[in-house]
C-alpha cells in the first residue's frame, strides 16, 4: 500500500492506494466516522489486477475539513469524491461503500450513472434501512462514535469497532491506531456532530435516500451483507436487492457490519467474482 495527499481544488484528500494506474480502478468509501485503513485487507489483495484507491471522504481521517453548510453530509461527500474521481483519470469505475459509503456510493452512481459503471454495496443501513430504522440506527451510531471521540484511547477506539464486528478478534490494530490519530484532529467531534445533525434531519436527509428508487439503479451491483450486522437490517437487504435490476446478494454468515474487514479472503473473492463478469476494460485515463 501507498499513500499520497490528492489536493481536489484546494481541499486535500489523503488516499490509501495500490496497483497499476492502468487497471480498471476501484474506489474503496469507508462508512462514516471511520477512516480509509478500514480496508486494510482488501487494498493490496485486490491491487494485483485492479487500481485501488481507498480515500478518506472530506472531514474523516487525514483528509480536510469543510463545511458541509448546515445541511446533511451526502453531497458534499459526493462532490468531492468525484472531484477525486476526475483528479485520477477514471472514466468508469466501480465504487465499493461501507454503510454509510455505499450510499453514497449509489449516490455517484445517480450522479453519473455512465461513469459509474459497476457498483458493491457493503452492510448499508444508509441505503436499506426504513427511516425508523434509520432514526435508531443514527443514535446507535453517535452514542458508539462520541464515546471514543470524547475519550481517545486506544481502548475507546477498539471498543466502538469491536462493537460493529461478530467476532471482536478480527479488528486489526493498525486500523485502530489510524482512528485514533484521526481524532486528535481538533475539527473533528465539531464536524461530525455537524454531519450527524444533518443526517438526522429525515426531512432533509430524504432526497439522499434511494430506498424509494432502487428499480432506477440500472446498473450491475454487488450487495455484501452480515447475518448478524448490527446496523442494518438482514431482511431489509434481502427485499431491497430483489428490487434493485441487476443485483445479486452475498450473505456472510456469524458476521457483523464490515464483510471485507471480518472475512476478507471470502469477501475479496466474492468482489473478483462480480467484477470478472462481463469485466470492463481499462478505463483509465492513465492509458
Amino acid at each position: 500500500m501507498r499513500m499520497k495527499m490528492v489536493d481536489c481544488d484546494g481541499v486535500k484528500i489523503r488516499t490509501i492506494y495500490e496497483g497499476d494506474p492502468k487497471n480498471y480502478p476501484i474506489l474503496l468509501i469507508h462508512g462514516f466516522g471511520a477512516c480509509a485503513e478500514h480496508w486494510i485487507k482488501n487494498i493490496d489483495a485486490l491491487a494485483d489486477q485492479y487500481y485501488v484507491v481507498a480515500p478518506d471522504l472530506v472531514c474523516h481521517g487525514f483528509s480536510d475539513h469543510v463545511s458541509y453548510d448546515g445541511k446533511p453530509p451526502y453531497p458534499t461527500s459526493v462532490k468531492y469524491l468525484l472531484k477525486l474521481a476526475d483528479k485520477l483519470g477514471f472514466k468508469e469505475f466501480c465504487p465499493v461503500g461501507s454503510s454509510y459509503g455505499a450510499l453514497i456510493a449509489a449516490l455517484l452512481y445517480f450522479e453519473r450513472p455512465k461513469q459509474v459503471n459497476k457498483l458493491v454495496i457493503n452492510g448499508s443501513g444508509s441505503c436499506f434501512n426504513s427511516e425508523e430504522e434509520l432514526s435508531a440506527g443514527l443514535k446507535g451510531a453517535y452514542n458508539n462514535a462520541m464515546t471514543a471521540m470524547r475519550d481517545p484511547t486506544y481502548a475507546s477506539c477498539l471498543k466502538r469497532l469491536q462493537n460493529t464486528t461478530f467476532h471482536p478478534d478480527v479488528v486489526p490494530g493498525d486500523l485502530v491506531i489510524s482512528q485514533l490519530l484521526s481524532y486528535t484532529n481538533p475539527k473533528m467531534i465539531e464536524s461530525y456532530e455537524a454531519a450527524m445533525k444533518g443526517m438526522m434531519d429525515l426531512v432533509a436527509s430524504r432526497p439522499h435516500r434511494i430506498l424509494e428508487r432502487l428499480d432506477k439503479l440500472q446498473v450491475d451491483t454487488l450487495v455484501c451483507w452480515g447475518r448478524e450486522d448490527p446496523r442494518g437490517v438482514y431482511a431489509a437487504a434481502v427485499k431491497a436487492t430483489a428490487k434493485m435490476p441487476k443485483a445479486r446478494l452475498v450473505t456472510f454468515e456469524k458476521c457483523g457490519h464490515l464483510p471485507f474487514l471480518e472475512y476478507p479472503d471470502a469477501w475479496n473473492g466474492a468482489l473478483r467474482e462480480f467484477l470478472k463478469a462481463q469485466a470492463p476494460k481499462s478505463r483509465s485515463a492513465a492509458e
